[in-house]
């Protein structure tokens, strides 16, 4: 029997620290995302997209505040269904050779549950994310308006927002007397996928075991088993 117990008590050992090294920030990565931009003229209106976006979001696991993040698309993948359209954008407007991708850095999550509270990630959650868009060498602060749903397994995510092109040095192209107009919307869509909460809050929980904090849980194991 004291074999028996020591042979658990190595087992749970082993689990804990095992559990306890998740206890650090986590990372929810974005992949199946879709970035899109909107924009016009007096004679029509177009939506060019592109599938090539990719991010991540990091939060600590303990407090379930979120720490960083980035969603970076390609742009000379952007396709409006024009191709003399797109390929000037390319060529004249975003110089893609010279900087191929867009960055979005983000700096704060607003409204939305802490990344901890996963039931609250069960329903529709909407806030804000604000950070940085760099376009060609240019960076400005922009904020999106966001939905998100947490389905216990991944991170279904959406935002809008409104740039001007102006702001990044950019000239509205015009032909003839038509001149497209200063804003542009923007768009994504990502899925952000990461560790399944359960296995972070047993590593929590195991983890403040470990800390001497509290054994509740283990001391209980204990009595049943009469170790």
């Amino acid at each position: 029997m004291k074999l028996h117990g020591l042979v658990i008590t190595g087992f749970i050992f082993t689990l804990g620290l095992h559990l306890a090294a998740m206890a650090e920030p986590q990372t929810l990565v974005l992949s199946d995302g879709m970035a899109s931009y909107h924009s016009r003229d007096v004679l029509s209106a177009w939506v060019g997209k592109t599938p090539e976006v990719k991010g991540s979001l990091v939060y600590d696991d303990r407090t379930g505040e979120f720490l960083t993040g980035q969603v970076q698309v390609q742009l000379a993948s952007i396709d409006s269904g024009n191709g003399l359209r797109d390929g000037r954008m390319r060529k004249e407007f975003l110089q893609t050779d010279q900087y191929p991708a867009a960055l979005f850095v983000v700096k704060s999550l607003t409204g939305f549950a802490k990344f901890t509270e996963w039931k609250r990630w069960g329903t529709k959650q909407k806030g804000t994310i604000s950070g940085d868009l760099t376009i060609r060498d240019i960076t400005r602060p922009v904020t999106f308006t966001s939905e998100a749903v947490y389905t216990g397994r991944e991170l279904q995510l959406k935002a809008t927002g409104t740039i001007k092109m102006t702001d990044y040095g950019i000239t509205p192209p015009s032909l003839l007397l038509v001149t497209v107009e200063d804003a542009v919307g923007l768009e994504f869509t990502a899925v952000g996928k990461g560790p399944h909460p359960r296995l972070i809050a047993m590593g929590n929980r195991v983890s403040t075991h470990i800390n001497g904090t509290s054994r509740p849980h283990i001391d209980r194991f204990y009595a049943r088993k009469n170790l």
